[in-house]
């Protein structure tokens, strides 16, 4: 039968077009009726009209078969040759009801004709089933099997014939091979299973293996050569072990038990590493201990008492790298309530003076500060020796006199000036102010030096009960330049004070 909406030919009982899924319904053998007893031109209005799925279907498209002869008839327009898809135009399309438009409708009929059937499908007397398929084997009954039935008891269901495969072709099977019952073979265990129904590729058998000595080691596969490479191999890495832990032991008794004896004493002297230097205390400058030479014998500027030249060993020792100033003297002052200088006014110095060298002090004053700072007044020997070093000079740069250098009679200036003010006159040491600007109290008593034939140092005063005289250094801003000489030595009562009179002080360097 052909289908109403696009001509594609079916089987007779059909219900669905195998082409565009028309559902025929019930009608299906009314339309094959009404097409094969009418003419050409009732047969276009059947199909038009006939189709439970025709969404173009009305009750007015029934043509009825009354109507006139097909004399009397008009036919319609000859159709156009089929577009073949390219959707043109054409009086055969009618959108909605018929969907082929290849279809000619005054073409005859075709005659139905049945669908042939492949042989694979065809009936015979014995059962086709594919390759793959076998006929069950009997399962034997259990003795103690709960679910098998009793002995003499009819079986549950009847046996299924022997069958044996038939190929795909059809060809039927030579009869020796036919009889031969067929088994698949099943894979081995741990093999990959194939997979989708109907896969009949049989896979070959496995050779079993016998059960593995899970503590077993293969043997190594022997070579040329291979066996001696080994054994050497072997020995030299047991060897090399050896040697390592008998040098490891040997390290751990040499680092436990000590080191060798020391070396015997050589002649030539091993300087000692010189010792971490102490921190210098603020404004004072380190001068190392050992032997200097004091005084002098004769030169320019020379004074009688200057004499006899002579070598002392001093211990180290800081010293002030200038005077006292008035800052630092006020300090003290409100720190310990001891009196003020006499030219202070209410106990404090004059304005814009705190950085010149106190003075108007008496040997008393000077040693309370020095006490009260934690440090004492130097020596007349550690004074001189700061003052040109190891080797002795006239002056603390050298043996020529400079007025540039320091304040004194000759500079012209006829009053102190800040400490500090002529760093070119430094010493060796890089003290400062050794010359000029103002005396300076030493803790040394007026003396001759050892072997000298002067007369003693006198005063042309007779000195107050419990004073002193002390040895004084330095000159001052008054003083002639013969006065000003590091090595010249002058003293004044100890209670003795003046505006050209001032200090520094000393202090003991910690023991090396």
């Amino acid at each position: 039968m052909f289908c109403p909406k696009c001509g594609t030919k079916n089987r007779p009982n059909a219900r669905f077009c195998k082409s565009c899924g028309h559902a025929f319904g019930g009608g299906g053998a009314t339309e094959s009726t009404l097409l094969s007893g009418a003419s050409p031109i009732e047969q276009t209005f059947i199909l038009r009209s006939v189709g439970p799925d025709d969404p173009g279907r009305t009750n007015d498209s029934l043509l009825s078969l009354e109507q006139p002869a097909a004399a009397d008839f008009t036919p319609p327009p000859a159709p156009r040759p089929a577009d073949n898809g390219r959707h043109e135009p054409s009086d055969s399309f009618i959108l909605g009801e018929i969907s082929s438009p290849n279809l000619h409708l005054d073409a005859p009929p075709p005659t139905a004709e049945p669908e042939a059937v492949p042989d694979l499908f065809r009936s015979s007397d014995a059962p086709q089933l594919p390759p793959t398929l076998v006929a069950p084997l009997p399962k034997p009954a259990l003795a103690d099997d709960p679910l098998a039935a009793p002995p003499g008891a009819p079986p549950a269901r009847p046996p299924r014939p022997a069958m044996t495969p038939t190929p795909a072709s059809g060809v039927p099977l030579p009869p020796e091979v036919a009889a031969t019952p067929f088994r698949p073979i099943e894979p081995p265990i741990g093999a990959p299973r194939p997979m989708g129904r109907g896969h009949t590729a049989e896979l070959p058998a496995a050779t079993p293996k016998p059960p593995a000595d899970l503590f077993a080691q293969s043997a190594p596969v022997a070579g040329p050569g291979r066996s001696k490479f080994s054994l050497g191999l072997v020995i030299g890495l047991s060897v090399a072990a050896i040697t390592l832990a008998i040098g490891a032991v040997v390290v751990i008794l040499y680092l436990q038990y000590g080191a060798p004896a020391a070396a015997p004493a050589s002649d030539t002297p091993v300087a000692a590493e010189p010792s971490p230097q102490p921190a210098i205390p603020e404004n004072m400058v380190a001068i190392p201990g050992g032997e200097y030479v004091i005084g002098r014998d004769a030169g320019d500027f020379f004074d009688p008492y200057e004499k006899p030249q002579h070598a002392v060993t001093l211990r180290p020792f800081y010293i002030d790298k200038t005077e006292v100033t008035n800052a630092d003297y006020q300090k003290f002052v409100e720190a310990t309530g001891h009196p003020a200088p006499a030219s202070w006014t209410g106990g404090r110095f004059e304005a814009g003076k705190g950085l010149f060298p106190v003075t108007g002090v008496t040997l008393a004053d000077a040693q309370a500060y020095a006490k009260w700072a934690g440090k004492r007044l130097p020596t007349e020997a550690e004074w001189e020796a700061a003052a040109h070093g190891r080797s002795p000079t006239v002056f603390p740069w050298g043996d020529s006199f400079d007025p540039s250098r320091a304040n004194v009679k000759a500079s012209g200036l006829g009053a102190p000036v800040r400490v500090g003010t002529y760093p070119a006159g430094a010493s060796p040491f890089g003290v400062l102010d050794l010359t000029g600007n103002v005396w300076e109290w030493t803790a040394s008593e007026a003396t001759l030096y050892p072997g000298s034939a002067e007369k003693p140092p006198s005063w042309d005063k007779p000195l107050e009960p419990g004073a002193k005289l002390q040895i004084i250094r330095g000159g001052a801003f008054t003083e002639d330049t013969k006065k000003c000489t590091v090595t010249y030595r002058n003293w004044v009562p100890s209670n003795f004070s003046a505006r050209e009179l001032g200090f520094r002080c000393a202090k003991d360097q910690p023991p090396q």
